[in-house]
């Protein structure tokens, strides 16, 4: 019979909908948004231009990013959650199916069993029914012999004493 693997304590770690790859990832973030916001940088430079940037709008920028990191760890973490379930789920069927597939073997073999037992007692039977058979053509035959020839030996053989003493 096949068995589940038994469940890591990393992967049952929730905490607000995240995984424990989730959180690091919002930390991560977290971490990242928090040296933005304190750097002190008021501009960007893309390709060989500058953006310049108000420090107001850089806090916006920053939360948003944020936001962003948040929904994107949650997704993985549920996108996680969801491929393990399907895992435990297919594990589970297919022990479902081995155990099936063990009990229709065990009636199967409990079938046989039982047919096996119902050729013995058909074997004994057929054999006890044989011995009676000859038992009723000894007495036929002795009775025959008996009315055939009513001498002495064969009137005893036929009561069964003269069978005994011979």
């Amino acid at each position: 019979m096949a068995e589940v693997a038994p469940e890591s304590k990393q992967n049952n770690f929730r905490l607000l909908g995240f995984d424990g790859q989730g959180g690091l990832e919002l930390i991560g973030g977290l971490v990242i948004g928090l040296i933005a916001l304190y750097s002190s940088y008021d501009h960007v430079k893309f390709f060989r231009s500058t953006i310049y940037l108000n420090q107001q709008w850089d806090v916006w920028l920053i939360v948003a990013s944020l936001a962003v990191v948040a929904i994107d760890a949650q997704l993985a973490s549920r996108s996680r959650l969801g491929e393990e379930n399907r895992r435990r789920e297919e594990a589970l069927a297919r022990s479902r199916e081995a155990n099936d597939a063990a009990e229709e073997r065990n009636r199967a073999d409990s079938e046989r069993n039982r047919a096996a037992e119902a050729r013995e007692r058909q074997a004994e039977a057929t054999k006890r029914q044989g011995q009676g058979i000859a038992l009723l053509r000894s007495a036929a035959l002795l009775s025959a012999r008996a009315q055939l020839d009513p001498s002495e030996l064969n009137l005893i053989g036929s009561t069964g004493a003269g069978v005994m003493g011979l």
